[in-house]
């Protein structure tokens, strides 16, 4: 401190190191207790059992007992009941038809938009999210079932004497009627498809609610070693590529349906293109009566989508189109006879009333892996939407309490013919937009579809499948529209495009399984790659600011010490991945590298001494220097001088005593100075007031360091300082900084020693200002120095004269 405090150059404010700043306004360190200690503590804290603990409980695992007692029915039950009967009204059509593209029978898609609806409003942490079926959920239920469920082809068995030879597929661990029959029989009664059909939809059912506990002990698992960070993982460009990706296997699924194709549906790689391919072999068989209802119900709610979106200042909630096509093609089919006269495919039997259901143990081990990229979509679509409407209303989510939240919904639904649910984007942001404020929106929901199960669900049986597949391709617009976001996100970060654009293709080639494990792979590879491409660069003075910037974009004002002061940023994390990429920037920055250069000066002071005793010896034997003149030092340097009177001697040719002939043609300087210039010229060809004398490292985007980086830095400060060139750390943080002391950066033998400078500065102009008074302070030294040695040989001369 004396040292920076003695320095006429640069005021003691202008230096500041990160331990004077710690003695001046550090907060005094808390010693902790050990970790068994604390660890006792914690359990203690937590088992310890009040009144106090017991409402926090309760409050946390059920938020409907924080906001119920402080709901307000004036201001917001006429919000609520608007956005819930018209919610309501939404999941009929969408509850239908999601119901369908998961595989499953339409009631189905009602029973998800009825129980879990129930359960989330009690532990649900978001107050505009609408649960229920989610499209691209369906589609992953539907995958995963078909894979289990093989279709026995029961429909094109009526009237025949034979049985499905892939009927046994069917039952899987499960027993149904139709196993009844004798294996060994050739020929049976006429065999009945309706049976044949009610089994197969019985099995799929079974494995769907199997679906439904795997998915929710997922996220149960997730809740309870609070994994609800994972969805950081998870980057919104990365789910926008997904969700997009997966719309177009959605609206590929439908295609038959919307043609009237019997095409039996493909899953896993390249099942979109084979799909298609199908679709172009049975071109020929297409029902044009299902064909103009889907035209009708596809323009119609296209036209009715675009009044909502133009006239959405002026309805006072959008119009449901969706509904008003159900009924007037549940209407037209009914009575128009479209299923007998024109063969078109309708939903068929609604039954009324709940069914009750209990998930096999052998089902749930049958699709626990199936299980796993669903709860991971259902879990990161919810989040992201749920931030959504917490960042535009101004409340907190708590990420693993909707873990717990999805967890409970599909656990209680699964005893209830429910398959896995998720929220929908569309309705939460109907339900927003109607005035829904909290989750009783959701439970007068619920009550509507609640009438639907019991009572009102048989009139749509007359319903075409065609149309429902028209809804679900409508409302995959907004999905399909996300390629729009590509020119921005090219704009902001192309590496994020490339993303975006590698999950999207791998999901509609690889399915969407694979798909979504290779986008998440690939995301985790662009931020492995974006440290390892981070770019270092050589800063320097900006004016009179301050402030130090890159040299390829400003300018500085000449300074006598800003060559011999490198100031040098490294925009990343320094780890084991990009040590070596650091050491090669900070080679290239320097000019030269740092080891090569320290052996190179190595074998020139060898070569040096050699010389200096050479020259001693023959000096003390009075041969060749006797008779040139006298040796003398200089700096560190051996010169041989000659004298007036040998001069002219000197010129000619001499034999030495072991009758070798030495030839000297520099009038002033031997070949022994000669030599002692060279390896004066050392880095960079620069003469020794150019020099690099001091090299400061910006480390303020330095936010972690491994113990690879700490021996990189450890060995570029140790290489270095043989070259008489310091090492300044400028802005570390303080768990890099710990780090870096902890290994031993700088060693203790240099912090006790007398000469121990301080190497840990608070910032960058701190740092520089320090090696600007320290370089000025070496040149008032060799200035001092210089003149008494000028003192003394004018003595010397003196004396010898």
């Amino acid at each position: 401190m004396s040292e920076i405090e003695s320095s006429s150059e640069v005021a003691p404010c202008d230096i500041m190191t990160d331990e004077q700043l710690l003695q001046l306004y550090g907060k005094p360190e808390e010693k902790q207790d050990p970790i068994h200690q604390r660890a006792v503590s914690k359990i203690k804290k937590d088992c310890t059992c009040s009144r106090e603990r017991a409402k926090s409980i309760i409050h946390s695992i059920l938020p409907m007992s924080n906001w119920l007692p402080h709901y307000k029915p004036k201001e917001q039950l006429l919000g609520d009941v608007t956005g819930g009967i018209t919610v309501g009204i939404v999941h009929l059509p969408q509850a239908m038809a999601y119901g369908l593209l998961a595989s499953l029978p339409p009631i189905n898609g009602l029973y998800v938009s009825f129980f879990p609806v129930l359960i989330y409003a009690m532990f649900g942490t978001t107050p505009h999210m609408s649960v229920g079926t989610f499209a691209v959920i369906s589609l992953m239920i539907g995958a995963a079932i078909d894979k289990h469920v093989p279709d026995p082809g029961c429909s094109s068995m009526l009237g025949t004497t034979s049985m499905p030879t892939n009927f046994l597929n069917v039952t899987g661990t499960a027993d149904v009627t139709v196993t009844s029959y004798d294996a060994t029989q050739t020929s049976f009664p006429e065999f009945d498809s309706s049976l044949c059909e009610n089994d197969y939809n019985a099995r799929k059912v079974e494995v769907a609610v199997a679906l439904s506990v795997a998915v929710a002990v997922i996220h149960f698992a997730m809740y309870i070693t609070r994994l609800g960070i994972i969805t950081i993982l998870l980057s919104s460009h990365m789910v926008s590529g997904f969700t997009c990706g997966a719309a177009f296997h959605v609206m590929t699924s439908q295609v038959p349906k919307l043609l009237g194709l019997n095409i039996p549906r493909k899953s896993g790689i390249l099942a979109l293109i084979y799909t298609y391919v199908d679709v172009f072999k049975n071109l020929y068989a297409i029902n044009w009566a299902t064909v103009i209802i889907s035209a009708c119900c596809i323009v119609f709610l296209m036209i009715g989508k675009d009044i909502n979106v133009r006239f959405k200042k002026k309805l006072p909630f959008p119009l449901p189109w969706e509904l008003v096509v159900v009924i007037a093609t549940t209407l037209t089919s009914q009575f128009g006879y479209l299923q007998p006269n024109y063969g078109v495919e309708i939903v068929g039997e609604i039954p009324q009333g709940i069914r009750i259901s209990v998930p096999a143990p052998p089902d749930i081990l049958l699709v626990a892996v199936d299980a796993i990229p669903i709860a991971i979509v259902i879990f990161s679509v919810s989040i992201s939407l749920s931030r959504l409407f917490a960042a535009k209303h101004a409340y907190e989510v708590d990420a693993n309490q909707e873990l717990l939240a999805y967890a409970m919904a599909n656990l209680v639904s699964s005893f209830f013919s429910c398959f896995p649910c998720a929220s929908s984007l569309s309705r939460s942001v109907i339900w927003e937009e109607t005035g829904g404020n909290t989750q009783i929106t959701g439970l007068i929901s619920s009550v509507i579809v609640l009438i639907i199960l019991l009572w009102i669900g048989p009139l749509f049986q007359s319903l075409p499948q065609a149309a429902l597949a028209s809804i679900i391709v409508v409302n995959l617009k907004r999905m399909l529209y996300q390629f729009s976001q590509l020119k921005s996100i090219w704009q902001v970060s192309k590496i994020d495009c490339i993303s975006w654009f590698v999950t999207w293709l791998s999901v509609v080639l690889l399915g969407v399984d694979f798909g979504l494990m290779v986008g998440v792979v690939f995301s985790l590879l662009t931020i492995i790659f974006r440290m390892l491409i981070a770019q270092g660069g050589v800063l320097i003075a900006v004016g009179e600011t301050g402030l130090f910037r890159s040299k390829k974009e400003f300018n500085s004002e000449p300074n006598t010490n800003d060559n011999r002061i490198l100031v040098f940023k490294f925009s990343s994390p320094l780890y084991y991945a990009n040590k070596q990429r650091f050491e090669c920037q900070v080679t290239s920055a320097l000019g030269f590298q740092p080891a090569v250069e320290v052996a190179r000066r190595k074998k020139e002071e060898l070569k040096r001494k050699k010389m200096q005793k050479k020259a001693l010896i023959m000096s003390s034997s009075g041969s060749i220097v006797a008779n040139q003149g006298f040796v003398e030092e200089e700096n560190g340097v051996i010169k041989t001088v000659r004298t007036n009177e040998n001069r002219e001697e000197s010129s000619r040719p001499k034999i030495n005593e072991n009758g070798i002939m030495n030839r000297y043609n520099k009038d002033d300087v031997t070949d022994l100075e000669a030599q002692n210039r060279i390896t004066e010229k050392s880095i960079g060809k620069q003469t020794s007031e150019e020099r690099i004398s001091h090299l400061v490292l910006d480390m303020a985007s330095c936010s972690f360091i491994d113990n690879d980086g700490v021996k990189s830095l450890k060995s570029l400060h140790q290489t270095l300082s043989k070259l008489n060139i310091k090492v300044l750390l400028a802005e570390c943080t303080s768990e890099v900084r710990r780090c870096l002391q902890a290994g031993n950066f700088p060693s203790k033998a240099e912090e006790e020693s007398a000469e121990y400078q301080p190497v840990y500065f608070v910032s960058v102009k701190k740092a520089f200002n320090y090696a600007t008074k320290d370089i000025t302070s070496a040149v008032l030294s060799d200035a001092i120095n210089e003149s008494n040695d000028t003192t003394c040989n004018t003595g010397i001369d003196a004396t010898r004269m």
